[in-house]
């Protein structure tokens, strides 16, 4: 989707290069400044114009992002459950058993596909963060570029924040507490192991509620690393129900039990805050019954 931003120069910003305006002022990386160059995306006052041009105060600056027609969408049967949409992003209820984004494993069978689907070829939907396949829960996806490097950038410094619910096994001692541990990869499978030469993670957990032999837990992360839930509740000596990959017993549920119940974020351009709630896919309400 084409994305239009219009800026007018402060008085601050007076007889300075358009291009430290656009860098410093609106926030634009090298590569976006780079791009609208050549695409013309760039007027001054309603003409083209140099980025090394001197602005003055009141002059009128319009952006406009463009997008590509995409040549082919590979039709999908099903509609997106969206939870709340507008001009720059989209958030859905992504269902366990399906990927947030084409891969070379899953083409055309993942979320990013039926959400281009419903849209149609006119622009380009972009994944933001990810869930494993079998973890149910919100997605955000960005409708156009800049959009997509705003969001990322409120991941990066933890102003995009989600909280996950899980089902794990057992009883934990401590009801709340921050698990700090370190991740790498094992080659060969997509296990993630507990290793000091891993990435650093972070995990924040609280008890909601206990069971006779499993636990209710809220759940939230300061580093955004592969399986880092899942990896880590089976290091503390509590996988998630159902996740064979780390331990877990399948007798009461068949996917690993985690849910990315809540997200917090900001509109990328308008900045008001955005806060979605999701309950639990019906498979964790079942078995919390």
């Amino acid at each position: 989707m084409n994305k239009t931003i219009e800026v007018t120069i402060e008085q601050t910003e007076d007889r300075l290069a358009l291009k430290a305006v656009l860098s410093k002022s609106v926030g634009l990386s090298r590569r976006e400044i780079s791009r609208l160059k050549f695409t013309n995306g760039i007027l001054l006052n309603g003409e083209n114009c140099r980025i090394t041009e001197i602005v003055h105060t009141g002059d009128i600056v319009t952006l406009t992002f463009t997008e590509k027609d995409l040549p082919h969408v590979i039709r999908m049967t099903g509609k997106p459950e969206i939870l709340y949409e507008d001009e720059d992003l989209v958030i859905v209820n992504k269902p366990a058993g399906m990927v947030c984004h084409p891969s070379h494993e899953h083409l055309d069978d993942d979320m990013g596909t039926v959400l281009q689907n419903y849209y149609g070829s006119h622009f380009t939907v972009r994944a933001i963060g990810r869930l494993d396949k079998d973890v149910s829960g919100l997605m955000v996806y960005a409708k156009n570029q800049p959009a997509a490097s705003r969001l990322s950038a409120q991941r990066s410094k933890e102003e995009l924040h989600k909280v996950y619910h899980a089902i794990v096994e057992g009883i934990l001692e401590k009801k709340k507490g921050t698990l700090v541990y370190s991740l790498i990869r094992q080659e060969g499978t997509k296990q993630r192991l507990i290793s000091k030469d891993g990435q650093k993670c972070i995990t924040h957990y609280k008890v909601l509620k206990e069971f006779d032999t499993y636990s209710f837990v809220e759940i939230s992360i300061e580093t955004g690393r592969t399986h880092q839930i899942r990896a880590g509740m089976a290091n503390a000596g509590h996988p998630l129900c159902g996740d064979v990959l780390y331990g877990g017993s399948t007798n009461l549920i068949s996917r690993p039990a985690l849910h990315c119940a809540v997200l917090d974020l900001k509109q990328p351009f308008k900045n008001t805050p955005i806060h979605i709630e999701l309950e639990e896919a019906e498979d964790m309400k079942k078995l919390l019954k």
